[in-house]
């Protein structure tokens, strides 16, 4: 159960008019917290990869800790969320991993500060254990504090919404200036506009799913991020499009885009203030809506932006379009997760993808062609799958100049289970518990996950450099998160 209120918390408090970052000493309304537990436990190499990897080495595991802080790109998170806060005019400060040595001093006064909330995004904590680890800090230095908890993790997990105050769920950017603002109006957390009690106990308040409610889309607050990278992730809509059964986006079945010239001077921005020359697409499929990407692509052309960009995209998509790979490639685009998933028109159908194996082939052809690299993504062990559908997938690879791979084992979701007890004669009668505790005729997610490890290897064999890749969570014995 989510702690009961503070003492102190949602009581107006009194601000001076002037507000100094410097002092670190100014009343504070939000403090704004990102993290990712990956950063303090490197995994090993997936299946099929290689690399030097030591987990008794504290010194290896800091040195790969201030690696990822100084170089992997920023989460948009934090800064979408800071972009909107400041907008609403309240005060806010950030603190990228304040587990790091190096962050915890400044995370340490700036809970000096006693700031009215604490908003911590999950988008790359699935750990309630790791992230118990920061809202202790926060009890401890601060009682008075709410955290407000948002992203896939506490999505996920009601483990994780134990950990605070409140779950805001979806994107929560308006939502949380709106919640931080009522309390700083003194009105007590229960009775802030649209805080309902969520299933299973708890508080929660609903964001967005395709910008609802927001009315006008903010640039993210980039100086909210504490990064050397210089390759940026840039949001150009919301939700998605298609309603794939394997999938649980919580978007699905709609999308919304930006205008195209919204977006371009957005890269163009980050590209002037903070030298990035890199950007990533984080879009469900950028090319769902061919026009908007034409018309993106002019706009980066007639600013003469040069920026190398990727996103994730269809291969039907350059199916249907013959030139939209080229004019892609021409505006800066180098490389295209493709969403592939299977090869075999019998397992495409059931999936729902809208495509078949003829469209798949076409629609790489053109990829390779415009000189795009493409890295596939594949599910191995959808109902129908076979050891041998498994291989001739791993060929369908080896035969084609794929940039890298990645062969994820089917996990079946809510959804998909509650599909497939509507339609069990097309699911193959798949039923069983979420993620990795399925089973269907001829199957069960052990078997598919041995069939993706086959597939991996086949697609490996021979070559110095592996070019499929299983993520380490395939394995039965990780957790499903």
């Amino acid at each position: 159960m989510p702690a009961p209120p503070r003492k102190g918390a949602g009581v107006a408090r009194p601000r001076g008019v002037g507000y100094n970052t410097d002092s670190m000493t100014a009343a504070l309304d939000l403090l704004l917290i990102d993290d990712e537990e990956e950063i303090f436990r490197p995994s090993p190499p997936p299946h099929g990869s290689s690399g030097v990897y030591n987990p008794n080495s504290a010194l290896f595991n800091l040195g790969m800790a201030l690696l990822r802080w100084a170089v992997v790109p920023p989460k948009l998170a934090v800064p979408l969320l800071s972009a909107q806060a400041k907008a609403a005019g309240l005060s806010v400060e950030t603190v990228c991993r304040p587990l790091l040595p190096w962050q915890g001093p400044r995370f340490r006064r700036l809970l000096a500060r006693r700031p009215l909330a604490a908003a911590i995004t999950t988008v790359a904590i699935f750990d309630s254990a790791f992230l118990a680890r920061i809202t202790s800090e926060i009890r401890r230095l601060s009682p008075g504090t709410l955290i407000i908890l948002g992203g896939h993790g506490a999505a996920a997990s009601p483990e994780i919404r134990a950990l605070g105050d409140l779950w805001i769920t979806g994107h929560g950017e308006r939502r949380l200036a709106e919640v931080v603002l009522e309390l700083r109006q003194g009105v007590p957390l229960p009775r802030v506009s649209g805080v309902v009690s969520a299933p299973g106990g708890g508080l929660s308040a609903a964001g967005s799913l395709r910008y609802e409610g927001i009315p006008r889309v903010l640039p993210p607050d980039w100086s909210a991020a504490s990064t050397l990278a210089r390759s940026y992730p840039v949001e150009a809509s919301r939700g998605c499009r298609f309603n794939c059964a394997f999938c649980d986006f919580p978007g699905r079945g709609g999308q919304v885009f930006r205008p195209a010239a919204e977006v371009a001077a957005e890269l163009a921005a980050a590209r002037r203030e903070r030298g990035v020359k890199k950007f990533e697409f984080v879009d469900s499929s950028l090319t769902s809506d061919p026009a908007f990407v034409r018309q993106l692509c002019a706009e980066l052309k007639a600013a003469g932006l040069r920026v190398k960009w990727k996103c994730f995209a269809r291969p039907d998509a350059f199916a249907r379009d013959a030139g939209l790979a080229r004019e892609m490639a021409a505006a800066g685009c180098t490389e295209i997760f493709m969403g592939i998933e299977s090869i075999h028109d019998g397992i495409l159908a059931p999936m729902r993808r809208g495509m078949d194996r003829a469209a798949v082939e076409l629609g790489l052809s053109r990829a390779f062609e415009a000189g795009i690299n493409v890295h596939g993504n594949f599910i191995i062990g959808f109902p129908g799958e076979t050891e041998a559908t498994a291989l001739e997938t791993a060929a369908f690879v080896r035969a084609r100049p794929f940039h890298s791979a990645y062969f994820c084992t089917f996990g079946a979701s809510r959804d998909m289970l509650d599909l497939a007890a509507r339609e069990p004669a097309r699911y193959l009668n798949l039923a069983g518990t979420p993620v990795k505790g399925w089973r269907c005729d001829g199957l069960d997610y052990r078997g598919a996950y041995e069939l993706t490890l086959k597939a991996v290897a086949a697609v490996n064999a021979g070559r110095r450099k592996p070019l499929a890749v299983s993520p380490r969570t395939n394995d039965p014995a990780c957790p499903p998160f």
